[in-house]
């Protein structure tokens, strides 16, 4: 073989290889799963994309994300490092599913309250719907008081002892 053929059957088998790995199926790997990882003034997009690759998580970043990091962590779970790290840039990993966004923390922040303001809004002034359950070997007399405990201020529920029907009146917002 000559000068050239080495390298190039290097890089074959790099690349072949890969190719095998990403065609199966990947899951999330554990989040106690142990890295060494040492990086001087790395940029924050290509360190998140090192763990995609350590996670096998999807990752998504938001346009804000940027920055430079130096980090030399040994023997730490690989989330963990990750949300250290993101820490130290003010950032904040947010998990759904096996996909990972990466977001400033005050946009989360903003997030999360403008969520739970269109949550109280909903409960508060939300529609209420009326649904009709018939339990089939159960008293629904008794289902009721249960179904009580989970309703919102504004819910109700009715029995009617005839037909064995729950009667239950509640608003229908999202988490």
């Amino acid at each position: 073989m000559g000068r050239r053929a080495v390298p190039c059957a290097i890089a074959f088998c790099v690349l072949f290889s890969s190719a095998l790995a990403d065609a199966r199926p990947r899951g999330l790997a554990p989040a106690h799963r142990k890295v060494n990882i040492d990086l001087h003034q790395a940029d924050i997009g290509n360190v998140v994309r090192l763990f995609s690759d350590i996670s096998g998580a999807n990752f998504v970043l938001d346009d804000d994300v940027k920055g430079k990091v130096t980090v030399r962590l040994r023997q730490v779970g690989w989330l963990r490092a990750l949300r250290v790290i993101l820490k130290s840039r003010g950032l904040e990993a947010e998990l759904d599913g096996n996909i990972i966004r990466v977001v400033r923390r005050e946009t989360l922040a903003a997030e999360r309250k403008a969520k739970l303001t269109a949550r109280q809004r909903c409960l508060q002034q939300g529609p209420l719907r009326t649904r009709f359950y018939r339990p089939s070997y159960a008293d629904a007399a008794r289902l009721a008081k249960v179904i009580r405990g989970t309703l919102t201020p504004r819910g109700s529920v009715m029995v009617d002892q005839r037909t064995n029907t729950l009667i239950v009146r509640d608003v229908s917002c999202p988490r």
